[in-house]
């Protein structure tokens, strides 16, 4: 390796390496490394930057040989006479000095520099820097770069791209828009002109799908536009026509000319496009056409005496005959193209009537009769249901009359839906007032329940004393609580879907609950077990409806108090846990109750019903406990399970999930 003329500091700057191996390398420590690095490696230097003055610290062979005379630089940044071709090339190096400091790792860029040689004047060249920083001391940096020189590739991508800005050029004075057509691959290969004005790619696959899917094309000519390459695949020599190829609806003149191979199969077809400019009337006369009948994809007009009809309009559902019958501007008989129209597009329940109707007989007799007349019927596209409608206008001479024909499919649909999704609301209405009624008829027998506690606290007795009293406050506070349950149950119109969001605590309606169910397990010395230290339900703040959840749990605890003898025990225990911004909260009640039979098991989640085997006088309710709660359980996306045995007791599991407040 080569050294600058003065002995570079950095070889006392070992600390400064970031890197150890680095600096043997740096310093010629190891001769096997500096060997390699002069024979096999590219030009590779170590410099500092400093006040836009580049010092080389040390280079390898590959450097003196392969960069210096091919750049033509003599003796390029030993003292400092590096120039950059212009200021943004000398910002770019810097640039790129930082990102390696940043980074630590090699960074890549190409940079132009200025030389002079005396035997070639001022130069220009491109090299490749891939550099890192190797050493730092204080502000000083050591940076290890390699170097290619790429002036020559550079200089031949400039050849090729003037060629092409020169093509550009004369085809923008053309004004002509080209592209080569693979038949057989379905690839289409633009102009520079495409790519630029309607952001196409080199190379297009399955043409013409991705310039109708972007909306590049305007969808009404889609059927039109591929029946032209269906034709050049069928070996059509050429095809012209006007259309629109823009969004804007700008006309082009479209002309497909077809190659052909040895054995006449066509391979390739060659399209252009230029401005309709040449017949500037016939093009304003179908823009004020279409602008009238924006409403119709499909506007003909017939002769009722010959038959000969024109058409003035098409659209995405005119038929693709039609379509190219317009674009070519030629007229044709009514009668074949209501054939083409039946057999191919209308559907075939409807295709008597379109029959029966649009004969020139009848269309002659109907507008004899009426001046404007409709009538909707069913198209296949692409394998769906379209529904159309169809008008019929006689004209002024009374010898001509206007087919206009619309797509109405996105009203006829959205009517039907309206009209199915009315019966499913009134449905869904009377269902919900259902269980609306039933909630609250519901929270009533529990309301009675709490009188019957609040009545035989009292009963008999001239005074109270302190534990009644707490007891009838306790008492009151439910009833104050299942009131006020009441009254927000029945301002709803109905059980919602979704019922409205609300934050609340399940630690608390489990507490509440406990509340509620132990005044009735006393006075039935039932020993009800209901651990409030619960750990996993402390601090389950949650989001969903207290409404429901306090009502589930109300009516599955006062089951187990009504069908459980005296001396028998109830046993309540929650757990909830989180999962992925969700809480998952399960409720077991267990009874020694008298049970379920096996018969009545399949009706108990019914409205109204009940086993008929009641234990006490007061737990006369409605046979709604179960029903409700299931009710309420599927509107908020949780379960309920029941295990039971006739005189041996009852098991409800109840699962449910909510988002975390």
């Amino acid at each position: 390796m080569s050294v600058s003329s003065a002995k570079s500091v950095w070889l006392g700057r070992a600390e400064s390496f970031i890197n150890p191996q680095e600096f043997k390398i740096f310093s010629g420590e190891d001769d096997t490394v500096s060997y390699l690095l002069n024979q096999y490696m590219d030009a590779v230097i170590y410099f500092t930057y400093d006040n836009d003055v580049m010092r080389l610290e040390l280079t390898n062979d590959k450097y003196e040989e392969n960069i210096l005379p091919q750049a033509s630089l003599d003796r390029v940044g030993v003292e400092g006479k590096w120039q950059f071709s212009d200021d943004e090339e000398k910002q770019k190096f810097n640039r790129l000095l930082k990102r390696a400091e940043r980074s630590k790792n090699y960074e890549t860029e190409g940079i132009w520099f200025r030389s002079f040689s005396q035997c070639c004047g001022y130069q220009e060249c491109c090299l490749i820097f891939q550099l890192r920083m190797v050493a730092k001391h204080d502000n000083e940096v050591l940076y290890c770069a390699l170097l290619y020189n790429d002036t020559e590739m550079q200089h031949s991508f400039k050849s090729i791209s003037d060629n092409e800005a020169k093509f550009r050029m004369a085809a923008e004075q053309a004004n002509i828009y080209a592209w080569e057509y693979d038949i057989a691959t379905h690839e289409m290969r633009p102009c520079t002109r495409c790519m630029r004005d309607l952001g196409l790619p080199p190379v297009v696959e399955n043409y013409p799908d991705p310039v109708f899917e972007k909306g590049i094309f305007p969808r009404d000519y889609e059927d039109m536009y591929r029946n032209w390459h269906e034709r050049l695949a069928q070996g059509e020599a050429q095809i012209q026509g006007v259309i629109p190829l823009t969004p804007d609806r700008i006309p082009f003149h479209v002309r497909y000319i077809t190659e052909f191979d040895k054995d006449g199969k066509p391979v390739k077809a060659y399209g252009s496009a230029t401005l309709a400019v040449d017949n500037e009337k016939e093009s304003q006369l179908r823009e004020i056409i279409s602008s009238l009948t924006m409403k119709y994809t499909t506007v003909l007009k017939v002769n009722l005496d010959s038959g000969e009809t024109e058409v003035l309009n098409v659209g995405r559902d005119s038929s693709v005959q039609v379509q190219n019958l317009y674009y070519e501007n030629k007229t044709f008989s009514f009668e074949d193209i209501k054939e083409d129209y039946l057999e191919n597009y209308v559907f075939d329940a409807d295709v008597p009537k379109m029959n029966e109707l649009f004969s020139l007989a009848s269309i002659k007799n109907i507008l004899d009769k009426e001046q404007d007349f409709t009538h909707s019927y069913r198209i296949v596209r692409k394998q769906k249901t379209v529904y159309m409608q169809c008008r019929l206008f006689s004209m002024s001479d009374q010898k001509s009359a206007i087919i206009a024909i619309r797509n109405v499919d996105d009203v006829m649909k959205l009517k039907m839906e309206t009209e199915e999704k009315l019966k499913l609301d009134i449905q869904n209405f009377s269902d919900n007032m259902d269980v609306n009624n039933a909630v609250i008829n519901n929270m009533g027998d529990n309301m009675s329940d709490v009188v019957y506690i609040l009545e035989h606290i009292i009963d008999g007795k001239e005074s109270l004393n302190a534990e009644d009293v707490d007891s009838l406050r306790m008492n009151f506070a439910l009833m104050e609580e299942l009131a006020r349950d009441i009254k927000k149950a029945s301002e709803l119109k109905s059980v919602k879907e979704k019922a409205e969001p609300e934050t609340f605590d399940l630690y608390d309606i489990y507490k509440y609950v406990k509340a509620f169910a132990e005044p009735i397990a006393e006075k039935k010395n039932i020993e009800l077990y209901a651990d409030e230290n619960i750990s996993s339900l402390k601090y389950s703040e949650v989001v969903g409806n207290m409404l429901y959840v306090k009502r589930i749990l109300y009516n599955v605890v006062h089951n187990a108090l009504k069908y459980s003898p005296e001396g028998t025990e109830i046993h309540c225990s929650a757990e909830a846990k989180a999962h992925g911004g969700r809480i998952n909260c399960k409720v077991k009640i267990s009874d020694e109750g008298i049970g379920i039979s096996q018969e009545f098991q399949n009706n108990m989640f019914d409205a109204y019903t009940q086993e008929n085997r009641q234990v006490d006088p007061w737990a006369n309710g409605q046979g709604l406990g179960l029903y409700v709660a299931k009710q309420l359980l599927e509107k908020i996306g949780g379960t309920i399970a029941v295990y039971s045995a006739v005189d041996l007791g009852t098991i409800v599991t109840v699962t449910m999930s909510f988002d975390i407040a």
